[in-house]
């Protein structure tokens, strides 16, 4: 029978489960990794089942242990929303705030909105991550992710919130210095900027506008890029040609500083996604939060013609 002792062993076997580890749980929680240790023992003596399998790699789930961490992130989850809704009576977003986007969105979007939220709502306390990566949003206590791309199955809400589009481009500078690009042929004659989801799928498929014809590019990789931000600035500074998003390089593109290449071939359009843990009612800073980040996203790439920039 459960017992409202059991509570704090609970507690400390969710973070240890979630950390992976018995050190980092134990560290989370501001206690030492013998006590976390103890209760979880105590735990697994109360309930007559093991929770954990040890090792010296590392701690991994047993069936019962997956069972009972899916349960109390359930109820975790609960709390949180329980919280937040009593925080929120006056309708007024408040607290900590932790958002995770890619680098694509990082500059134009997130930043902007922080920004004006927090002018909007003082109370707020945000954190960004930004990581190119999917990270765990239970794991590292995010409350919404902004993915771009398609998403693996999970438990969590998505709401689809815009698309990107993939641009070829390149400078002015580097045009002219090197031979004329009238086909997709004619790109294996240029030094390629690959960003990091290049090099790991280095092929392409090109549409053309005209007739819907597909035309399938390998991607040379002559130089790499792990970050976005990185390639960018490779790009602009004319040392060699790259696809980027639309929404990372628009302003670039209206000013001049780069030109988009073989405005006739369609690229890769991606969906962008907000997803976020909350199964029961979402809090309303959360809700507030990915409202903004839709209306900003439609403000810089309209939705309707995602590719619409000055000539």
């Amino acid at each position: 029978m459960y017992d409202l002792k059991d509570l704090p062993r609970l507690i400390i076997f969710l973070e240890v489960a979630k950390q992976g580890s018995f050190t980092e749980g134990a560290k989370k929680l501001g206690l030492k990794k013998s006590g976390a240790s103890l209760h979880i023992t105590s735990l697994e003596e109360r309930l007559q089942v093991q929770l954990l399998n040890r090792s010296t790699r590392g701690i991994q789930l047993t069936e019962a242990g997956e069972r009972l961490f899916s349960y109390c992130n359930l109820i975790n989850t609960h709390l949180v929303e329980s919280f937040n809704e009593l925080q929120e009576i006056d309708h007024q977003p408040k607290g900590p705030l932790t958002v995770t986007a890619p680098h694509s969105l990082e500059q134009h979007v997130v930043i902007p909105v922080i920004q004006s939220f927090c002018e909007q709502f003082p109370n707020i306390q945000p954190c960004i991550i930004t990581d190119d990566k999917p990270l765990d949003l239970i794991k590292n206590n995010i409350d919404i992710s902004i993915h771009i791309g398609k998403l693996s199955d999970s438990n969590y809400r998505a709401r689809n919130i815009g698309t990107i589009n993939d641009v070829l481009c390149a400078s002015p500078q580097y045009l002219e210095r090197h031979d004329p690009i009238n086909c997709v042929e004619d790109l294996y004659k240029h030094k390629w900027i690959a960003t990091g989801w290049q090099q790991i799928k280095p092929q392409y498929s090109f549409v053309h506008s005209c007739n819907s014809d597909v035309e399938i590019f390998d991607f040379p990789q002559d130089m790499r890029a792990n970050t976005l931000p990185a390639a960018f600035k490779m790009v602009e500074l004319g040392m060699g040609i790259a696809i980027l998003p639309d929404i990372y390089v628009i302003n670039a593109l209206n000013e001049g500083r780069l030109v988009r290449i073989l405005p006739e071939l369609k690229c890769t359009q991606w969906p962008i996604y907000a997803v976020h843990p909350y199964h029961g009612k979402v809090p309303n800073k959360i809700k507030t939060f990915i409202d903004s980040v839709e209306n900003k996203i439609a403000e810089i790439i309209p939705q309707k013609n995602n590719t619409l920039f000055k000539r």
